[in-house]
């Protein structure tokens, strides 16, 4: 994650997707300087399943398959313009302890505030803020070109 220097006008966002089925991702949004980028790590294999069937965390991660993307980004993207027009400061964790549920995690500062929240099956829940950020973060992780397929023992 690449934090700012306090007080410096530029920001980053996270956005951690791992539902129930589907590809586990995060998606990071940062600025530098007069610049805006996106990296999207995807975890190609179920990191749930992964750990459920492995008996020890090191064995777990050996020869996993992450794929790393990144490229610049416009200001004008809809999840850029989300962030900085709603209330992202406001929004409201409510995470389950299921296994069984869609899980999200999102880390957000200004360089002078920040927050850390979580929601479990926001779709479920009708939580519209929640709802917006995660569609928005589908059309954004398109905006980074796909390749860097990385496994733990070559990083």
């Amino acid at each position: 994650m690449v934090l700012p220097k306090p007080d410096s006008g530029q920001f980053c966002f996270r956005l951690s997707r791992f539902p129930l089925d589907g590809t586990e991702t995060i998606v990071d949004i940062y600025s530098n300087g007069h610049r805006v980028f996106v990296t999207v790590t995807r975890f190609l294999l179920s990191l749930r399943v992964l750990l459920g069937n492995s008996k020890t965390e090191d064995a777990c991660f050996r020869n996993f398959p992450v794929e790393i993307s990144t490229s610049e980004c416009d200001k004008l993207n809809p999840l850029i313009r989300e962030i900085s027009t709603s209330q992202i400061f406001d929004i409201s964790s409510r995470l389950s302890d299921g296994e069984r549920d869609d899980h999200f995690f999102l880390f957000y500062t200004d360089s002078n505030n920040c927050i850390a929240a979580g929601i479990s099956n926001p779709y479920q829940n009708q939580n519209e803020l929640w709802i917006r950020l995660i569609n928005r973060s589908f059309g954004t992780e398109l905006v980074a070109p796909r390749r860097n397929i990385k496994t733990a023992t070559n990083f």
